[in-house]
């Protein structure tokens, strides 16, 4: 599989990004689940690593996850996934701009390709979405590549807060995520959506892997699946603009709803680590930053 087509990969699961190891190294790299205590913090909180579409069979929400969540006061999404607008906003932002055309991105034999992939896995004419941005057919292509209905963790920790009466909110707005989708040119996308499209059965492949190495919580296998094959600039854009630059503006929010209520935070697994990652980013801020095992 090419460089473009891991590249996809990660865009479209907003996730498991780029996984360098912690500042500092150490044992806890492999760690989904964090306690977050210290500097005045009342009662601790927790952080969580997520994985955005997974099949239902795959999806394991521990006991001890559970209690986690049971022992603090709300919930906290990327994004306020209890926001009856969100998808409405979301469409908002897939279109391409005024004048825009998404044929006008491909070339006739590379368009002919996803348009006869979008007939004959969604039985859609390509010629109505012409005025979606790229990046949008690239998630309505990761749900063939699960060959299920994909859940989210997001969602079912969702049921669990609101079982619970619990607050679920989001650390960044809808406008904010898709401005850091925005930061990279659509021609870039478009490559990585026809790319991905011309293989399918090798990103089915590497998808599961994916999957596979999540559930084992192997962050640094993860780490080389999605750094194979990168060239050394299109790794630092795409880590600079989906992680480091959010990851830094979610520091405070961060900090302030941990203040206010013990929060349950549930980011996408690709935030975590790194000396940019949320981990180390709240130990910088002097945050006992713990993973928990039991």
């Amino acid at each position: 599989m090419n460089r473009k087509q891991h590249f996809v990969l990660a865009l479209a699961l907003l996730l498991l990004q780029a996984l360098p190891a912690l500042a500092g190294g150490g044992k806890d790299i492999n760690a989904l689940l964090w306690q977050i205590s210290g500097k005045g913090l009342k009662s601790p909180s927790y952080l969580y690593g997520t994985i955005h579409a997974v099949c239902p069979d795959k999806l394991v929400l521990s006991d001890l996850l559970q209690e986690k969540v049971k022992q603090t006061e709300q919930l906290t999404l990327e994004l306020d996934m209890d926001d009856p607008n969100m998808m409405g906003e979301m469409m908002q932002y897939a279109k391409l701009p005024e004048g825009q055309s998404l044929q006008a991105l491909f070339e006739a034999e590379e368009y002919k390709v996803l348009s006869d992939y979008f007939t004959a896995n969604y039985g859609i004419d390509i010629k109505l979405l012409d005025g979606m941005k790229p990046f949008m057919l690239q998630t309505m292509v990761m749900a063939k590549l699960t060959e299920c209905t994909p859940e989210s963790y997001e969602q079912r920790l969702m049921e669990i807060a609101h079982s619970q009466k619990k607050e679920v909110v989001g650390i960044e707005t809808v406008q904010q995520q898709m401005a850091a989708v925005d930061k990279l040119p659509n021609d870039m996308y478009a490559d990585m959506l026809v790319r991905m499209v011309q293989d399918i059965p090798q990103a089915k492949a590497d998808y599961d892997k994916l999957v596979e190495l999540y559930l084992a919580q192997d962050l640094q296998g993860l780490e080389n699946l999605m750094k194979r094959d990168y060239s050394e600039e299109d790794y630092k854009k795409f880590n600079e603009v989906f992680l480091v630059q959010r990851n830094k503006s979610w520091i405070p929010i961060m900090e302030r709803m941990a203040k206010q209520k013990a929060t349950f935070f549930a980011v996408g697994a690709g935030h975590l680590s790194g000396e940019n990652g949320v981990v180390a980013l709240l130990r910088k801020q002097g945050y006992k930053v713990t993973p928990v095992t039991k």
